[in-house]
């Protein structure tokens, strides 16, 4: 299976570049995937050097440095064939991968890579380098002092120069951008799920008898019982819902959406400066488009028709459709009693459940007996 690499790949990334193709091709879910952390790189036909690692013996040290291994470093050809194959702690479950080669593609044109240091967590560092004091890094060494030695070279990293790609980056991804939050903040088939419906009425009527007329108090108890709870965790945690795996990239990137997201639903106006993070410049102009939209989206659930009960619940599927265990929900309802009960015993007070409420207190003695220990939460 050809792969396209860099030379100046560090040999992590040249894994985790082969590892990703050939499970894509395979079309395998990420929870079915065997780490690649677990499998070592070889290089067939060549006995030299048998593994390739990020750091072995023939790394490049200079003064307190020393350089990550690269294809370049092992003098990788183009066309070259690698191998996975399972370390000695690895089990017959990997054995797959020994069947399957892999051809190196190298453009010169193209001889750029991220540059990685050792704060990432995806490095393979099974070397001395980092037992002996030594600090790696990549292509360059990241300058931590504010003394520079005017006869050693030394790269200096200057943020502006990233701003023209992203931007780029940015007009890529504004269309799935902007078909999420139309997603989240719009009447499917002018229509929302009841139970939305059903909070957010509970939460005016909430308001109303509580004499609460400040709007902007009844759109934040909205924003915090379903945007800024549920979807926020998400936009942030795919892997919530999804068999994938967040990429430390990707993550950067989707925090910078959630962001968004979170001062869309915000009341306060955002004043932006020239020393604003260039993650809050990147969508400023948006959020003027945003915010009239979240409103909007509560304006138009509150003008529908309200929900009953009766048509709530038979909304809700069954029991018997929902993969629950019994005993666990129950256990979690039984502790939420015991941490609400006077309140929960106030409450059918109130409303003339005597009968209701003598039952309550029945299986509130019974839990502090039996079931839940004296200080659980």
């Amino acid at each position: 299976m050809p792969v396209k690499l860099l030379d100046c790949d560090t040999i992590s990334q040249a894994k985790c570049k082969l590892h990703d193709t050939w499970y894509n091709y395979k079309n395998t879910p990420v929870s079915q995937r065997v780490p690649v952390d677990s499998l070592e790189l070889r290089l067939v036909g060549q006995h030299q050097y048998n593994v390739l690692r990020d750091e072995d013996e023939t790394s490049v040290v200079e003064g307190e440095w020393k350089r990550l291994n690269t294809l370049r470093h092992y003098k990788v050809a183009e066309n070259a064939v690698f191998s996975f194959v399972a370390d000695s702690t690895a089990t017959n479950r990997f054995g797959h991968f020994m069947d399957h080669s892999t051809h190196f593609s190298s453009n010169p044109k193209l001889n750029r890579s991220m540059d990685l240091n050792s704060s990432n967590p995806k490095l393979n560092r099974r070397g001395s380098g980092s037992s002996c004091g030594l600090r790696p890094y990549h292509l360059t060494k990241t300058n931590t002092s504010s003394t520079i030695d005017s006869d050693q070279t030394t790269f200096v990293h200057v943020p502006e120069i990233y701003l023209t790609r992203l931007l780029t980056t940015k007009g890529t991804l504004q269309h799935f951008v902007n078909d999420l939050f139309v997603s989240i903040f719009s009447l499917s088939n002018g229509d929302v799920p009841l139970a939305i419906k059903f909070l957010f009425d509970m939460l005016d009527r909430q308001a109303a008898e509580n004499g609460i007329t400040d709007p902007d108090i009844i759109h934040t108890w909205k924003n915090n019982s379903i945007p800024l709870r549920y979807w926020i965790n998400i936009i942030k945690n795919p892997e919530m819902i999804l068999d994938v795996e967040k990429h430390p990239l990707i993550d950067s990137i989707l925090s910078v959406i959630s962001q968004t997201y979170m001062d869309s639903c915000s009341l306060s106006n955002h004043a932006f400066s020239t020393d604003s993070p260039s993650s809050k410049l990147l969508y400023a102009k948006e959020l003027q488009d945003y915010k009239p939209a979240v409103r909007k989206f509560y304006s138009d659930i509150q003008a529908l028709p309200p929900v009953t009960d009766e048509k709530l619940f038979s909304s809700l599927p069954s029991t018997e459709s929902m993969q629950l265990h019994r005993d666990a929900a129950l256990y979690d309802l039984a502790v939420y009693a015991h941490n609400y009960c006077f309140q929960i015993d106030e409450a059918l007070q109130r409303t003339n459940c005597d009968e209701l409420s003598k039952k309550f207190a029945t299986v509130i003695s019974y839990l502090q007996l039996y079931l839940i220990p004296s200080g659980t939460t």
